[in-house]
């Protein structure tokens, strides 16, 4: 995700280089567990909800709310996808990345 190749969202780029965010399990934006950065919807609604439609519509119904967030330049009703280690990943150039996964690069 930190590859200048990544085609994500401005948003969400933004709050992948903000490491001090906390990550936690939430359902709100596929109905489904997964885990990604606290933002406001998970702060206010609580990131597992029983308020979340069931998978495949939750991702649906934020769409507007989300949109006009992202807009504005906000990640208030994004899905900001994320492991808990998230924090210590560093910027790095995709092809770059392929090698030292595949071990030809330490």
């Amino acid at each position: 995700m930190f590859t200048p190749e990544a085609k994500i969202s401005p948003v969400y780029r933004k709050a992948l280089g903000m490491g001090e965010r906390p990550t936690a399990l939430t359902n709100l934006f596929t109905g489904r567990p997964a885990r990604g950065i606290v933002n406001r919807a998970m702060a206010e609604l609580g990131p597992l909800s029983d308020l979340a439609p069931p998978f495949p519509t939750a991702g649906t119904m934020l769409g507007p709310l989300r949109s006009a967030a992202e807009a504005a330049g906000r990640d208030d009703f994004s899905p900001l996808w994320a492991g808990q280690s998230f924090p210590l990943a560093r910027p790095t150039q995709a092809a770059a990345l392929t090698r030292m996964l595949a071990g030809a690069e330490i």
